[in-house]
């Protein structure tokens, strides 16, 4: 397969770009033939566009062409994506809901898809911040064994703890040995405690001894807390965001959050350059009717046969409402592009390039 990636923009501009550059580098992984051109490639099996707008219908004739469709929203661009459509193979949505939009509003279902874009897998989870500010008790009272246990139970990648306090040495090692991040004082500094508390996430106090006052302090500086319900954090309404007494209750409340925390990691787990290459290469098999495996994704290919087989049930009063939205917002953009280029001209070319504008085929 030969594959021309048509990219309507400088690749190391913007955003456009990015997506053309990560496309090439993972087709090259998977040994197939591209390169990437302001121009559709006549020899290429594939021409795909990024984005639609470049697309005129009837370059490369012998080419099958798909097109990156982005956010539509004017009537100008529905109307010119029902005409591409005519003769491009395939118009690549970036998710479910443009596909079934644009299929309501007239475009050709059986050459809609969807593939939603990716991500480059670089920035890191943002760990819930754990702060304990108090000193270990000979008598135990603090309860500070709960993090011996919870080291052994939560997963390191969405938490991090910070300590302030004497004696926490056993537990810092504790959760260190199980690869949690810890920030560990010693000792109470009371400068360095006024400014860590409106860091933190959560506060945690374990002991059972009436409250403790840095329990205060983070209602005070608006930090959650996850707090032995009793004494004085009783009194505090609404002050116990996540209450509990035993340690099976602890654990189910750290539990909790990190499937809260997982989940949203998990929403794009899978939303990588690879994955978004394959399931385009996927598409354009099938388009050069080639043998192909079923596919495991719920977008790219399988959204392209899904919506073919589909019943489309119109919506006359979404068509007609979207209609009206599209067209208004046709209008709307056409007068903030006009003034944006007469406020641009007048601070580079004065008054008198404002008049030489207004008195061209500006209008």
């Amino acid at each position: 397969m030969k594959v021309r990636l048509v990219c309507y923009e400088e690749v190391d501009r913007w955003i456009m770009g990015k997506f053309a550059l990560r496309m090439r580098d993972n087709l090259q992984q998977l040994q197939i033939d591209v390169d990437i051109a302001m121009q559709a490639d006549p020899a290429a099996d594939i021409n795909h566009h990024i984005v639609f707008e470049g697309y005129e219908p009837g370059s490369a004739p012998s080419s099958r062409h798909t097109l990156m469709i982005t956010h539509v929203d004017d009537i100008r661009k529905l109307e010119l994506i029902k005409e591409q459509l005519k003769t491009a193979a395939a118009g690549v949505c970036m998710s479910r809901e443009t596909q079934q939009q644009l299929a309501q509003l007239g475009a050709d279902k059986n050459r809609l898809c969807y593939i939603n874009p990716a991500h480059d897998g670089v920035v890191a989870i943002r760990k819930h911040r754990i702060g304990i500010c108090c000193r270990v008790q000979e008598d135990g009272r603090k309860r500070e064994y709960f993090i011996d246990k919870l080291a052994k139970r939560l997963d390191p990648a969405y938490f991090k703890f910070v300590i302030m306090g004497d004696s926490w040495e056993p537990q810092v090692a504790a959760l260190q040995k199980n690869g949690f991040e810890v920030d560990y004082t010693n000792r109470f500094i009371y400068n360095q405690y006024v400014e860590l508390i409106p860091t933190l996430d959560y506060y945690l106090y374990m002991g059972m001894d009436e409250g403790q006052m840095g329990f205060i302090d983070a209602l005070a500086a608006g930090v959650k807390t996850i707090v032995t319900a009793q004494g004085y954090h009783l009194d505090a309404p609404n002050g116990i965001v996540h209450p509990y007494t035993s340690y099976e209750e602890l654990e189910a409340i750290f539990l909790q959050l990190e499937d809260e925390k997982k989940k949203l990691v998990d929403a794009v787990a899978t939303w990588n350059w690879m994955d978004y290459t394959i399931k385009h290469v996927e598409i354009w098999n099938h388009l050069l009717g080639k043998q192909e495996q079923p596919s495991p994704f719920a977008d790219g290919l399988n959204s392209l046969l899904n919506m073919q087989q589909s019943e489309l049930q119109t919506d006359h009063s979404f068509i007609d409402a979207k209609r009206k939205e599209l067209t208004q917002n046709k209008f709307r953009r056409s007068y903030y592009h006009k003034t944006g280029r007469l406020k641009r001209t007048y601070r580079t070319e004065g008054i008198a390039g404002v008049i030489r504008l207004v008195t061209s085929k500006f209008f």
